[in-house]
Protein backbone atom coordinates (compact mmCIF):
# COMPACT_ATOMS: atom_id res chain seq x y z
CA UNK A 1 0.00 0.00 0.00
CA UNK A 2 1.18 3.51 -0.80
CA UNK A 3 0.04 6.64 1.01
CA UNK A 4 0.16 9.68 -1.30
CA UNK A 5 -0.10 13.43 -0.84
CA UNK A 6 -1.04 15.74 -3.70
CA UNK A 7 1.79 18.00 -4.85
CA UNK A 8 -0.09 19.93 -7.55
CA UNK A 9 -3.71 20.97 -7.91
CA UNK A 10 -4.28 17.92 -10.12
CA UNK A 11 -2.77 15.60 -7.49
CA UNK A 12 -4.74 17.20 -4.66
CA UNK A 13 -7.97 16.74 -6.62
CA UNK A 14 -7.18 13.04 -7.18
CA UNK A 15 -6.57 12.58 -3.44
CA UNK A 16 -9.88 14.30 -2.66
CA UNK A 17 -11.74 12.16 -5.20
CA UNK A 18 -10.03 8.78 -4.72
CA UNK A 19 -8.37 8.92 -1.28
CA UNK A 20 -4.71 8.80 -0.27
CA UNK A 21 -4.31 5.00 -0.08
CA UNK A 22 -3.27 3.25 -3.29
CA UNK A 23 -1.73 -0.09 -4.28
CA UNK A 24 0.64 -0.97 -7.09
CA UNK A 25 -1.03 -3.33 -9.56
CA UNK A 26 0.12 -5.28 -12.59
CA UNK A 27 -0.56 -4.26 -16.17
CA UNK A 28 -2.88 -7.27 -16.56
CA UNK A 29 -4.97 -6.19 -13.56
CA UNK A 30 -5.89 -2.97 -15.37
CA UNK A 31 -6.44 -4.68 -18.71
CA UNK A 32 -3.17 -3.92 -20.51
CA UNK A 33 -1.88 -6.99 -22.34
CA UNK A 34 1.33 -5.49 -23.68
CA UNK A 35 3.14 -2.20 -23.84
CA UNK A 36 6.48 -1.40 -25.43
CA UNK A 37 7.28 2.19 -24.40
CA UNK A 38 6.36 2.33 -20.70
CA UNK A 39 8.96 4.29 -18.69
CA UNK A 40 10.97 2.00 -16.39
CA UNK A 41 9.51 2.98 -12.99
CA UNK A 42 6.00 3.94 -14.10
CA UNK A 43 3.31 1.52 -12.93
CA UNK A 44 -0.45 1.53 -12.60
CA UNK A 45 -1.72 2.12 -9.09
CA UNK A 46 -5.27 1.53 -7.87
CA UNK A 47 -7.20 3.54 -5.31
CA UNK A 48 -8.31 1.45 -2.34
CA UNK A 49 -11.28 3.81 -1.90
CA UNK A 50 -12.75 3.88 -5.43
CA UNK A 51 -10.90 1.09 -7.28
CA UNK A 52 -9.94 3.59 -10.03
CA UNK A 53 -6.41 3.31 -11.44
CA UNK A 54 -3.84 5.74 -12.83
CA UNK A 55 -0.21 5.75 -13.94
CA UNK A 56 2.32 6.60 -11.25
CA UNK A 57 6.05 7.32 -11.63
CA UNK A 58 7.72 5.84 -8.55
CA UNK A 59 10.90 7.88 -9.12
CA UNK A 60 9.49 11.36 -9.65
CA UNK A 61 5.75 11.72 -10.14
CA UNK A 62 4.95 15.38 -10.88
CA UNK A 63 1.59 15.29 -9.10
CA UNK A 64 2.21 13.26 -5.91
CA UNK A 65 4.61 12.74 -3.02
CA UNK A 66 4.88 9.31 -1.42
CA UNK A 67 4.21 9.67 2.32
CA UNK A 68 4.76 5.99 3.14
CA UNK A 69 5.00 2.61 1.48
CA UNK A 70 3.78 -0.49 3.28
CA UNK A 71 4.55 -3.86 1.77
CA UNK A 72 1.94 -6.47 2.62
CA UNK A 73 2.24 -9.98 1.25
CA UNK A 74 -0.77 -11.44 -0.58
CA UNK A 75 -1.11 -14.01 2.22
CA UNK A 76 -1.31 -11.28 4.89
CA UNK A 77 -3.79 -9.31 2.76
CA UNK A 78 -6.04 -12.36 2.43
CA UNK A 79 -5.96 -12.93 6.20
CA UNK A 80 -7.19 -9.40 6.85
CA UNK A 81 -9.97 -9.67 4.23
CA UNK A 82 -11.53 -12.80 5.77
Amino acid sequence: MIILRGRTGHGKNRIREHGDQWEKVSLLEVGILGMSDRPKDTWPIRSLKTNEWRWFDFNNDPHFDIISELFISKEEEQKTNV
